[in-house]
């Protein structure tokens, strides 16, 4: 028997594929009461994923409550390690990078290795495993924690990060659609963001297929502005190929 956590992120891949399924057929599917999949479908209302009408439950394109951090780390974690791998790989010794706060650039940090690296970052707990890498020197942007993020932002870590220049930045997003653009929930962070595209050579983004077809409040920057997108193979065919022909380039870990 699945958790609730698999099975809830298992709901959404559903509805991903198919786009509204009733519940009827979701209690089938995953041999549960109905009374138990109004239950997922209610807290996965609440966080925005989803809508309800009718008997139906609709994947909702639009991200209206943010994940704290403990729920994202239980989404997908295989395809952010794979990602992370891939994003890794990227990389050589003495580059100068940005890691965003979040669960998907935090899976970068395995897969480090010896490489001798300048990391800054906004994530607090990217900063403490970052510890852990014996030829990264590690740097945080400092400003206020949102604590269900575990993230930096605010004045300060602006005014620091106007200090410097990098070869790469590896930004996290909460929602990438190809017409409102990517993504955060968090107005602070949305800035911090694009200061760190401004303040970087190279912007690669890194997300699960997830995030694709959604968005939130506040614009980090347009889809064709990034330089390369690691992703996983249910990136839709129409993403790949506008971003390819945009000069994007896509990796599929």
């Amino acid at each position: 028997m699945k958790s609730t956590v698999e099975r809830r992120s298992d709901i959404l891949e559903l509805l991903q594929q198919t786009n509204s399924q009733r519940v009827e057929v979701l209690a089938q599917y995953f041999g549960v009461s109905t009374v138990t999949i109004r239950s997922d479908l209610n807290a996965l209302e609440q966080q925005g994923h989803i809508t309800r009408s009718h008997g139906f439950a609709v994947l909702s394109s639009r991200l209206v409550a943010e994940l704290s951090i403990t729920d994202k780390c239980n989404n997908y974690p295989e395809l952010k390690y794979q990602i992370g791998k891939m994003a890794a790989s990227l990389l050589s010794d003495g580059d100068r990078i940005i890691l965003d706060s979040g669960t998907t650039t935090k899976a970068i940090v395995s897969h480090l290795g010896s490489l001798a690296l300048t990391v800054l970052t906004n994530g607090l707990d990217i900063a403490v495993e970052l510890a852990n890498c014996p030829n990264v020197e590690v740097r945080m942007t400092g400003g206020v924690l949102r604590k269900n993020a575990m993230s930096f932002s605010g004045i300060m870590a602006d005014n620091n990060l106007r200090q410097y220049r990098f070869d790469k930045v590896f930004l996290g997003v909460d929602g990438f659609d190809l017409q409102k653009g990517i993504t955060t929930f968090n107005e602070q962070e949305a800035h911090l963001n694009r200061l760190m595209c401004e303040a970087a050579d190279q912007v690669i983004v890194v997300t699960d297929s997830s995030k694709f077809g959604q968005y939130s409040d506040f614009v980090i920057c347009q889809a064709n502005q990034i330089n390369v997108l690691v992703t996983d193979h249910q990136l839709p065919k129409n993403y790949q190929e506008y971003l390819e022909n945009s000069g994007v380039t896509v990796l599929l870990a």
